[in-house]
């Protein structure tokens, strides 16, 4: 059965790339620009993993992920983001990992799988 990611990348390029690789990885990908459309979406579909930012309009990925929790979707997050050491620090409990931008893909995909298992 093809495993699902959803994406919440308000970049781009970056968004664009995550995607891209992670369709190379055999997954089926869901986009999205921002933390409204991450809450519509995983609402509406069952992820395996969930991939987001945190800096993000109209909704922050640490936001929306709180709320989703709240509303019983127990998927695993893996945040990605451009903050600092100390702010991840206030937020990282509520991922199942957290990469600090630029990622490393290899790293990145590690956890991804491990959290497929």
């Amino acid at each position: 059965m093809i495993k699902r990611v959803l994406i919440a990348e308000d970049d781009r390029e970056t968004r664009e790339m995550l995607t891209r690789l992670t369709e190379m990885k055999g997954y089926d990908v869901t986009s999205v620009t921002n933390g409204v459309d991450l809450l519509s979406v995983a609402a509406d579909i069952q992820f395996d993993v969930i991939i987001t930012d945190l800096m993000m309009p109209d909704l922050d990925g640490a936001s929306a992920i709180e709320i989703m929790k709240l509303e019983g979707n127990a998927t695993p997050v893996i945040a990605v983001t451009g903050l600092n050491t100390e702010a991840i620090g206030l937020i990282e409990d509520k991922f199942a990992s957290v990469f600090r931008k630029p990622i490393n893909i290899s790293d990145l995909f590690r956890c991804v799988e491990s959290l497929m298992e």
